[in-house]
């Protein structure tokens, strides 16, 4: 069940965001490039979110992670790692400049955006509320983990993407359209908001004006002021997990015709 999280989880939000901020940045300027920017986000991994590894200079792995089965930091070279109780508040300066002290012992030095972890103040983080959100999380994954094996073509994720605090996955069409200063994949990118009016969302790019006129399962709505898109709240009795692979799956199939399926 995508459980519902009470108005007290967005303090908690806001330090696991913070965190992930911090364990994301050296990845962000020192990993390779993925193409579909998986390297500035985080994998779901058993215990939490697992950002993306990097090898140094002297060709040890560094690694890091939310682990929110015990409510630890985990940063690692090579496997030795280094623990911090995320119920006593660190700092998201002290985890980012940790990481960055680690990596130079090994001789990588890489320009960081250090904004992303610039805050030296002590955070508050709730075990319950972790943990509600971590059971949640887990129904998303599994949701989404469903919905890719049920759409053919290439897809990524599903990702937490440390920016927005949301998790996601995406379906991209090999169909190309005019972007900015180039061209890009359509796409179909499905997820979940995890805030106190927490929904979960399908966003189709780029979005048609008829698909407006489209009912969707669930009680879903239309979303068209800021971003474009299927919404879908959760409700205090939680979400059926089937509710999102239905939804995901009625919008990449109204958008397939246009996308290519």
């Amino acid at each position: 069940m995508i459980g519902h999280l009470s108005a007290e989880w967005t303090t908690t939000r806001e330090t696991l965001q913070a965190y992930a901020q911090a364990l994301t940045a050296f990845p962000r300027a020192g990993a390779s490039a993925d193409p579909r920017w998986a390297h500035v986000a985080m994998e779901p991994v058993d215990d939490g979110f697992a950002a993306t590894p990097v090898e140094l200079a002297d060709g040890s792995l560094l690694t890091s992670r939310l682990d929110l089965a015990a409510h630890r930091i985990v940063i690692a070279i090579d496997g030795r790692e280094r623990s911090h109780n995320m119920t006593l508040g660190p700092s998201s300066r002290s985890i980012g400049e940790e990481i960055l002290e680690l990596a130079a012992s090994h001789g990588s030095l890489v320009d960081v955006d250090r904004s992303r972890f610039g805050d030296p103040g002590s955070r508050t983080y709730e075990r319950e509320q972790a943990e509600a959100f971590h059971r949640a999380a887990k129904a998303v994954v599994e949701a989404m983990v469903d919905l890719n094996r049920s759409v053919a073509g290439e897809v990524a994720g599903p990702h937490l993407w440390p920016h927005g605090f949301d998790i996601a996955t995406e379906w991209y069409s090999p169909v190309l359209f005019d972007h900015e200063d180039g061209r890009a994949n359509a796409q179909v990118a499905a997820g979940w908001y995890p805030s106190d009016a927490s929904y979960v969302y399908v966003n189709p790019w780029p979005f048609q004006g008829e698909w407006a006129e489209f009912g969707l399962p669930h009680g879903a709505t239309w979303h068209l002021d800021g971003w474009q898109g299927a919404e879908l709240p959760v409700p205090e009795e939680g979400l059926a997990p089937a509710a999102l692979v239905d939804l995901a799956r009625a919008v990449h199939d109204l958008a397939g015709g246009s996308f290519g399926r």
